[in-house]
């Protein structure tokens, strides 16, 4: 037994190398390694896949619970909601399927007399189907957000281009003229009374009475103010026979046209004896005889086509629609001058002259054109053309007013009625035109009678001066500002006008690629700009009404 003992301990000492080796070569063996580590990549693999499951099908959810809070919200503000807003957001919550996800007191209503705000916050836990595997059961998808409808205050200056080339067929067939009265028509009917019509409108307003107020501005050459608008402001009385204003370039760098001082303060103010702003000549630089023809002239009294300032009533600035010709050069940027300086500030004290003394601006309108930070308040220019700027005519200072060198007979002189005759200041006689010759004094002697310069625009074109201006050393007359000049001017006034805070719509009717680019940088932003044929201007004005009216998501 003792021997056998020994024998099984001699053998378990010889086994013990034996066994170490075979675990050494274990610990050193590295077959299978690659496969357990793809094991536990592929588990991560599997986790970050479902994650990513998880987290888009959250977000999928997200958008729908946001998707359905704005149109809850929206539905909420509107002035026009006679329902409950609180029940109103819960309804489309519970209706959606999203009923859990928000109660009434995460809904935020504020309301006033003039418009309602509705804020809102809604979450929904999506249960995960793979982080739970790692303890995440569920996540989250909030959403927010808040709408606001008001009865904002809409001040729009409608600034169309009346000049001789829109007289010409548009693209449609028909004149542009008559295209853009019909788009036109159709847009302060859209903002004064519906926003939402379709044609054929049936007449039945849903817009406030009062709460939009917009100017007619149409212009060719010139802008034509009409007496009454005119005399709102600092401007020379050397005639009445025009009631348009000369600007200077420097007067494009800033929005507001002077006014009558007693305009400003009718108890204490005092009349200018020297007015700053220059009431335009009766020019006519477009006939080629002798007398000026009333039509041609670049501001003509004898025309319905003046601007039409603070409208309440649809019905009333279609029929100044309806009075728009055609005929003339083109000054873009006059109009945009006047379109923005009607929407200023300054302009108050005329709003309110015109309305409590002169009764032709309703009263409802006193207090306008509102201050520029004023909330719920939008001013719009909408600016449109068919073409591009062209020459404009202006008479310099020392040929405006005061007595002229030109005599004339009266027609009742059977010898010499009717003879012109023009002194002459370098030589000291007098150019009788009629005769061609030099005199000692004026062709039919006392029966001649001096002109004023006012009196000599009215009845001679300046075709007959600068005929005559040789023979008797007259000096030029008329100054042109040219398209490049005018360009530039356009985009002073434009910039000026944005930087105030004036949103500006502007319209290209079929124009050129340059003239394109010129109202396309007016515009408050491209978007605002709109390219046009006969076809199209309506969808055009309808588009600009609808971005005005449109209620909105504000955040």
């Amino acid at each position: 037994m003792t021997r056998g003992t020994r024998t099984s301990s001699t053998e378990a000492a010889s086994d013990a190398p034996a066994r170490r080796m075979i675990f050494q070569r274990f610990q050193r063996c590295e077959d299978g390694s690659l496969l357990i580590f793809s094991l536990f990549l592929l588990v991560i693999m599997l986790m970050v896949t479902g994650m990513a499951v998880d987290l888009m099908r959250t977000e999928t959810e997200r958008s729908r619970l946001q998707a359905t809070l704005d149109r809850a919200i929206l539905a909420g503000s509107s002035l026009n909601q006679t329902l409950n807003a609180q029940s109103v957001v819960l309804d489309y919550f519970q209706k959606a399927g999203f009923g859990s996800s928000i109660k009434a007191s995460d809904i935020s209503i504020s309301q006033s007399a003039t418009g309602k705000t509705v804020s809102a916050n809604a979450t929904l836990d999506v249960n995960s189907l793979f982080l739970n595997l790692v303890g995440v059961n569920s996540l989250a998808a909030p959403a927010g957000g808040q709408a606001a409808e008001s009865v904002t205050d809409i001040e729009i200056s409608l600034v169309v281009d009346t000049s001789g080339s829109m007289g010409g067929l548009s693209a449609s067939g028909d004149t542009k003229i008559n295209e853009l009265k019909a788009a036109a028509k159709e847009f302060v009917y859209l903002m004064q009374c519906d926003p939402d019509a379709t044609k054929p409108f049936d007449g039945v307003c849903v817009v406030d009475p009062d709460t939009v107020s917009i100017s007619l501005v149409p212009y060719n050459e010139q802008v034509l103010m009409g007496e009454t608008l005119i005399q709102q402001f600092n401007t020379t009385e050397e005639h009445t026979d025009s009631s348009c204003i000369d600007f200077e370039a420097s007067d494009y760098a800033s929005i507001p046209v002077e006014l009558d001082p007693l305009v400003l303060d009718p108890v204490l103010g005092l009349p200018d004896p020297t007015p700053n702003l220059r009431r335009s000549a009766t020019i006519d630089p477009w006939s080629g005889g002798d007398t000026a023809v009333d039509w041609r002239r670049t501001c003509s009294p004898y025309t319905q086509r003046k601007v039409t300032a603070y409208e309440n009533t649809y019905q009333d600035l279609e029929t100044a629609i309806d009075d728009l010709y055609a005929s003339g050069y083109t000054s873009i940027e006059l109009g945009m001058k006047w379109g923005a300086a009607l929407l200023d500030p300054a302009f108050r004290p005329a709003v309110t002259n015109m309305a409590s003394n002169l009764g032709v601006i309703t009263p409802n309108f006193v207090g306008r054109p509102f201050d520029y930070d004023r909330p719920d308040t939008e001013k719009i220019v909408v600016l449109m053309t068919d073409g591009i700027n062209t020459t404009q005519h202006l008479v310099k200072d020392g040929f405006r007013s005061g007595p002229s060198p030109f005599h004339v007979v009266p027609a009742s002189d059977a010898e010499h009625g009717g003879h012109v005759s023009v002194y002459d200041a370098v030589r000291g006689d007098y150019y009788l035109v009629d005769h061609g010759t030099r005199a000692p004094s004026p062709d039919g002697g006392p029966a001649a009678v001096q002109l004023s310069y006012p009196e000599f625009w009215k009845d001679y074109s300046w075709s007959f001066f600068k005929s005559v201006a040789p023979d008797a050393s007259l000096p030029a007359a008329v100054d042109q500002v040219f398209n490049a000049e005018k360009d530039v001017r356009l985009e002073t006034m434009c910039n000026a006008a944005k930087s105030a805070g004036i949103t500006i719509y502007t319209m290209g009717f079929e124009t050129t690629t340059a003239s394109s680019l010129v109202m396309e940088a007016c515009a408050t932003t491209p978007l605002f700009f709109y390219e046009v044929t006969g076809g199209t201007i309506s969808e055009a004005f309808h588009s600009i009404a609808r971005n005005i009216n449109a209620l909105r998501l504000v955040n």
